[in-house]
């Protein structure tokens, strides 16, 4: 589309014969400001309704798709990566996991996307030893965690590797929701310490330190105050380094530059270069649960074996690419 013009009916072949017409469909809306009018025209009409019959497939097949592996990527972002935004982040893991060739499932939303999400981003400014996103692969990747984890670093800019795989069943809770605390550190430039060190003494005696939080309250977007005192579980300094933990429970995460500032009474561009050591999660209950799971997957084995038996439930299959109908 960016390049030399291609045949759009050949192009939607090869997505075809790939099952990439779903995939095909998200690049051509991303790049629909990148590519040729009459172009884009043409492999849109072209596409629609093949995307469209794609996707009601899958949704329909769903649960019943084994093939889905869920996995936990754990990276880290320093050194010449602190500056990238949370977008930034996740467009440069997409595109490394699209240039190794490795699949990802796409969501259910309306416009379906790959699904890969961040968990707890950091801002722009800000970095970190343990950041997690959470990927779901259309299947099980061939290779070694080591070896694919090697090959998807060699994609990725200084600076932002990844360290971790851990695979998860699909009913796993989010890490965003068994977070309970981010433990911090940040170099204190010499001439902000001793005002720093100030603000921080007038911290720990208070019962109270409010800030002016910009939110939405009724669904309007105005200034609320939040008072930071509980949301700050530690607050001390080793020589010139502040060394910190901060709830991180899905409800009180917030922006830790903004909150360190705060406390600190700095702008937000002077804590550059806070770094998350560690989070602490507590026990997700669902694996301890398992069994709540299990029954389902009996239950549509169950069903299947009704739907093949002699009951009044008539299939009824008119196209082998649409889904199948009950009636």
């Amino acid at each position: 589309m960016r390049g030399k013009h291609a045949d759009p009916a050949a192009l939607i072949q090869s997505l075809v014969e790939e099952d990439l017409i779903e995939e095909g469909a998200c690049l051509v809306r991303a790049d629909r400001h990148l590519a040729d009018p009459q172009s884009f025209q043409q492999i849109s009409a072209l596409l629609a309704p093949l995307a469209s019959r794609s996707q009601k497939r899958r949704e329909a097949t769903w649960q019943l798709d084994t093939r889905r592996a869920c996995v936990r990527v754990g990276y880290a972002k320093e050194g010449e990566a602190i500056d990238f935004d949370e977008g930034e982040v996740h467009a440069l893991l997409l595109q490394a996991f699209r240039l190794e060739g490795i699949r990802l499932a796409l969501d259910l939303g309306k416009r379906p996307r790959p699904a890969l999400h961040l968990e707890l981003p950091l801002p722009s400014g800000a970095g970190g030893l343990c950041e997690w996103a959470a990927v779901v692969l259309r299947v099980e990747p061939s290779g070694s965690p080591e070896a694919l984890m090697s090959a998807l670093n060699n994609r990725l800019p200084e600076g932002l590797r990844i360290h971790r795989w851990e695979p998860h069943p699909p009913y796993a809770s989010s890490l965003a929701d068994l977070a309970e605390a981010s433990h911090w550190r940040w170099t204190c430039p010499a001439d902000l310490a001793n005002g720093a060190r100030q603000r921080t003494r007038g911290f720990l005696s208070a019962t109270e330190w409010l800030w002016e939080k910009e939110g939405r309250i009724e669904g309007r977007k105005q200034v609320k105050p939040l008072n930071l005192r509980p949301l700050v579980m530690e607050l001390r300094w080793e020589g010139d380094v502040l060394v910190s933990t901060t709830r991180t429970r899905s409800s009180e995460a917030g922006n830790p530059l903004k909150i360190h500032a705060a406390i600190l009474g700095l702008e937000t561009a002077a804590l550059r270069g806070l770094v998350r050591l560690a989070l602490d999660l507590k026990p997700d209950p669902r694996l301890a649960q398992a069994d709540r799971f299990e029954p389902k997957l009996k239950n549509m084995y169950e069903d299947a074996v009704l739907l093949g038996g002699g009951s009044n439930i008539i299939l009824v299959d008119e196209d082998d690419d649409e889904p199948i109908q009950l009636g």
